[in-house]
């Protein structure tokens, strides 16, 4: 069995943490915020299978939820496909204010190519479509949050 490997990434997000977790949770929903490298997305209650296109590579994902617990939810390896989990972390750090990780596990490609374009191509366009999704993800949070708060008029 090839050895797993990690990319985590991760951002601040100017919301309630209820918000994130709703999203995390609604996972129909994150087709509206992955990275363009994600493609193929479809989901389910309680999983979604994807594509990502790598430089010289494609990797499909089948995942399913696997726990839920205060401020994370871990989704695992389905059935075949070269992720092997993915983590949503939430630590608050006030009211509005999440620093939100994802980290996920995968098999990288083998043999001697396979390391050096694993190395200098695919993980770090592997990096960049989590570091994408995640961005989009704080922008479409937080633009829901501005758009829900009443504008106070201007004193009179």
């Amino acid at each position: 069995m090839t050895a797993l490997e990690a990319v985590r990434e991760d951002v601040h997000i100017h919301v309630e943490p209820a918000a994130i977790q709703r999203r995390i949770l609604a996972i129909a929903s994150y087709e509206d915020w992955l990275g363009p490298a994600f493609r193929g997305f479809t989901a389910d209650d309680e999983g979604f299978t994807f594509t990502l296109s790598l430089p010289t590579r494609t990797e499909r994902g089948r995942l399913r939820r696997a726990g839920i617990e205060a401020g994370a939810v871990t989704f695992v390896r389905d059935s075949d496909g070269a992720y092997e989990s993915l983590t949503w972390a939430q630590h608050v750090e006030g009211p509005r204010e999440v620093h939100l990780t994802v980290e996920a596990t995968y098999r990288p490609a083998t043999g001697l190519i396979g390391t050096f374009l694993e190395t200098l191509f695919h993980r770090p366009h592997r990096t960049q479509a989590l570091r994408e999704s995640l961005w989009n993800l704080k922008h479409l949070l937080e633009a829901e949050r501005e758009s829900a708060v009443p504008l106070t008029p201007p004193p009179a």
